[in-house]
């Protein structure tokens, strides 16, 4: 990312489209600013779209830390919702801090809900 750049994450976003578009075009890869998800159907596929992904990176000095990695999974969490074969859900403990959230008595806490319960 770049720093002290008064529009850091907007600008490291539009570079990423950009590296990425192809792919992004084609439908097999989603990416919000450092999250890179790939979606294919076969592990054939998925691997030729890894192999171009880590391309791309490489071409353009970009690299990975590999624990933060997740390859040739079924389910994964990305953005805080739960990714499957055919669903997407949200992510349990994020739910259980609704569900567990006291019952808002007072305007500010209101508030503070429903900015929490926004994002979903």
């Amino acid at each position: 990312m770049f720093f002290r750049l008064t529009n850091s994450p907007a600008t490291f976003q539009w570079m990423m489209n950009d590296i990425f578009k192809d792919l992004i075009s084609e439908g097999k890869v989603t990416i919000y600013l450092d999250n890179i998800l790939i979606f294919t159907k076969d592990l054939e596929e998925h691997r030729h779209i890894v192999r171009q992904v880590l391309q791309c990176l490489q071409e353009n000095k970009l690299f990975l830390k590999a624990e933060k990695c997740e390859f040739e999974v079924l389910e994964t969490e990305y953005l805080g919702v739960i990714i499957s074969e055919g669903t997407v859900c949200m992510d349990p403990i994020k739910l259980a801090g609704i569900t567990e959230w006291p019952t808002p008595t007072k305007k500010k806490k209101l508030q503070s809900f429903l900015g929490f319960t926004n994002f979903y």
